[in-house]
């Protein structure tokens, strides 16, 4: 008895073993699948899922090859017109800055203005300007080059603004003067068209603030635009770098100076990143301010006040430049000797700010 338990439990470790061994031996167990008709179709597909990635792949390669043959041939096609594209970088005014000066550019010199996608889309959800991203070869023929890079980033870069364009050119930088495209400013002021819906909504923001504030009629105020660039400036980073954030003393004496100078009652309309420290500023009854909208909308309603009053920064530099009647900007933007006054030219303060812009501090 004792010996059959004993041969039954050598035949139950074998038949253990056997089980086991199989796990590791794949290939047994393939071929006893592959006897089933089961097997046989899984193997087929197995086989056809492998030859779809492939080919797949081969396709991708064999794509790529053919692109690139095609940039190359273009790019030597005597008839064809040169490229010129930016490196569009930072936030929205930065980016009005490089598409002003690139699309100036392009029409000095008779180019094909070609730009990044998701930088043109940006610049879109607020100006109805043409596509200049759907252009693949131009991309690839531009992007390619080196990029110039400019000295000054605010202010005129006269080397710059003189050079010859006969090749596809590649600049980087943030070209901000009006100087690089005053000739082409009406086509300028074409493409910074904001769209409608925009202003629709703009136009119902205000008449409905107005009416909060007792004024049924909006003819009979003068609306004073207050951009107010605090928030990020305020970093370690910006303030070791050299940027300056305009006083609660340029606020009051720019807001005196507009109140003495307009016929109308002024209703000031606020628009910042830091709202806690504008309100505590502007402490008028007569004001309205821009909370928890987006940077387009705020930036519509701004331009559509009669006069502006800008602190620091790009974007209000823009809105300043939508504005016909007073602008006022901070005339002391940086601190001297910092690593931001090397990239800004001695003469900023007439090609950087616009004409019959009035600066203070």
């Amino acid at each position: 008895m004792a010996r059959k338990m004993a041969s039954g439990s050598k035949m139950s470790a074998l038949r253990h073993r056997h089980r086991s061994s199989s796990i590791f031996r794949p290939g047994v167990m393939n071929m006893r699948c592959l006897n089933t008709r089961g097997g046989r179709l899984t193997l087929i597909s197995g086989f056809c899922v492998l030859l779809i990635i492939i080919v797949t792949h081969n396709q991708m390669v064999y794509d790529v090859i053919v692109e690139d043959m095609e940039v190359v041939r273009y790019k030597y096609q005597a008839d064809r017109t040169n490229y010129i594209c930016c490196d569009m970088l930072g936030g929205l005014g930065n980016l009005l800055f490089q598409y002003a000066f690139t699309l100036a550019m392009s029409l000095r010199f008779n180019m094909t203005m070609v730009c990044e996608t998701d930088k043109i889309q940006t610049i879109q959800q607020m100006f109805d300007i043409p596509d200049c991203a759907d252009d693949y070869k131009g991309l690839r023929l531009c992007f390619g080059e080196g990029a110039i890079k400019n000295k000054f980033n605010i202010g005129y870069d006269s080397k710059v603004g003189n050079m010859m364009l006969k090749r596809d050119t590649h600049f980087g930088g943030y070209f901000q003067s009006w100087l690089y495209w005053v000739k082409y400013e009406d086509t300028i002021r074409e493409h910074f068209t904001i769209k409608s819906d925009l202003k629709a909504s703009a136009e119902n923001y205000i008449d409905a603030s107005l009416q909060e504030l007792g004024v049924e009629n909006r003819s009979s105020v003068s609306l004073v635009g207050v951009h107010v660039r605090r928030g990020d400036l305020l970093n370690d980073f910006f303030r070791e770098h050299g940027y300056f954030v305009a006083p609660e003393e340029y606020f009051h004496k720019a807001m005196a100076y507009v109140t003495k100078r307009v016929p109308k009652p002024v209703v000031f309309v606020v628009s910042s990143n830091d709202m806690e420290w504008s309100q505590e500023v502007v402490k008028e009854t007569n004001a309205v301010f821009l909370l928890n909208n987006t940077r387009e909308f705020d930036f519509t309603v701004l331009t559509m006040c009669d006069h502006f009053i800008m602190s620091v920064g790009t974007f209000g530099w823009w809105v300043g430049w939508h504005i016909q009647g007073l602008v006022i900007y901070y005339n002391k933007p940086f601190r001297p000797d910092s690593e931001l006054s090397g990239v800004v030219t001695n003469d900023y303060v007439t090609t950087f700010a616009y004409p019959k812009w009035i600066g203070m501090s």
